[in-house]
C-alpha cells in the first residue's frame, strides 16, 4: 500500500511548484494569497515527513 503522507507531500510540492512558476509574487519570496496556504501546507508535510524518516533512522 502506498505511503498517504508522502503522496499528500509530494502532491503538496507539485500544487505549490505549479502555482510559483506562473505568480510573479511567490518567485519573489513574498506568496500571494492564494500561494501562501499552497507554500505552507508544503512546508507542513515536509515537515511531517522529515520527521517521519528521523523516526525510522532511530
Amino acid at each position: 500500500m502506498p505511503d498517504d503522507l508522502y503522496q499528500r507531500y509530494m502532491r503538496a510540492y507539485q500544487d505549490a511548484d505549479k502555482h510559483t512558476r506562473g505568480c510573479a509574487a511567490c518567485q519573489s519570496a513574498k506568496p500571494c494569497p492564494t500561494g501562501k496556504p499552497l507554500h505552507r501546507r508544503f512546508a507542513s508535510l515536509q515537515d511531517a515527513w522529515n520527521e517521519r524518516l528521523r523516526q525510522q533512522r532511530r
